[in-house]
């Protein structure tokens, strides 16, 4: 094997690295937990020796992209997570001459243009999609990410990072407000702790144990057909989830579709009521009808930052 690129999706929970040979070639996925490594570059080089065991690589390049603001494109510090990578570490680790660092869903939106039949589905019902444009990239698992796929010209789009997640937390309803002290940004309640937070909270008010034996979203989500509180989190997530993605739709001019992935979000499709969801999402005044027009996708690819990554 030649001419052969390392690949990298690190986050906060989880390392996950590939080796590409082309666009859309993603092969040799490994994860690694992020608690088991003091340092990125361990986890790193974890893969890297096994890897070496495995097959007789000879790696080219290196692209890794990272949960957090790349600073003047040469290092990121992850926002949830004590790990740095830099690319002069990557080069040295790898033994490239070649590093390139991505925003995670900066790697993610690099996908979405290449996305064929069968690698989404759509999240509720929609009309006719208004026309091509934008694309806008939505992830939750242990944060929440958002990028643009730039419609630069007829066949081309680019990929901008945003840091969305941290944008200001406000309460519509009597459920959101009693998130209101726990809640300061969007990734606050639309994460994994904050699944499980919201959960504990609706629990105390209701006069239970706020910490039972449930303690992550997934099972927040699959108790929500049986118990209030896993309910009224599951509502209330899917309520702010809805509005956040539309507001973000409208920021971006995304007139060409909302993509969601990441573990949170898989867990949260499988029991979510998309009509509620489809609703919260259009209910924009002027905007309502466009956005009844938007269409909204659960991304099926197994590793759309890899992926994205092996098209860069």
């Amino acid at each position: 094997m030649s001419g052969t690129v390392l690949l990298g999706d690190i986050g906060g929970t989880n390392a996950r690295f590939a080796v590409s040979n082309g666009p859309g070639d993603v092969q040799a996925v490994r994860n690694y937990k992020a608690v088991d490594y003091p340092r990125f570059d361990d986890a790193l080089a974890s893969y890297l020796a096994q890897l070496r065991e495995d097959k007789n690589v000879a790696l080219s390049a290196v692209r890794i992209a990272a949960a957090g603001p790349i600073e003047a494109g040469c290092e990121v510090a992850l926002t949830n997570s004590p790990w740095r990578i830099s690319k002069a570490g990557l080069r040295a680790v790898v033994g490239v001459g070649r590093a390139q660092l991505f925003n995670d869903l900066e790697a993610v939106a690099l996908g979405l243009p290449h996305l064929g039949p069968g690698d989404d589905r759509p999240i509720g019902d929609f009309e006719v999609p208004v026309l091509p444009g934008n694309l806008l990239a939505l992830n939750v698992g242990t944060g929440f990410g958002a990028a643009i796929a730039l419609r630069a010209r007829e066949i081309s789009h680019s990929a901008i990072a945003t840091e969305a997640g941290h944008i200001s937390f406000s309460a519509r309803t009597g459920d959101e407000a009693e998130l209101l002290s726990n809640c300061q940004s969007f990734e606050d309640l639309l994460s994994g702790n904050g699944v499980v937070s919201a959960y504990q909270t609706f629990r105390k008010v209701e006069g239970h144990d706020p910490t039972p034996h449930i303690s992550s979203a997934a099972e927040v989500f699959a108790a929500s057909g049986s118990e209030p509180a896993a309910s009224r989190t599951l509502a209330t997530f899917t309520s702010v989830l809805a509005r956040v993605a539309g507001d973000l739709v409208l920021a971006t001019g995304s007139w060409g579709g909302c993509y969601f992935c990441g573990s949170v979000v898989q867990g949260w499709a499988a029991h979510a009521d998309e009509a509620l969801f489809r609703e919260a999402f259009a209910a924009k005044g002027k905007m309502s009808e466009r956005m009844n027009r938007i269409p909204t996708q659960l991304i099926l690819v197994p590793h759309p930052a890899l992926y994205g990554l092996s098209l860069a």
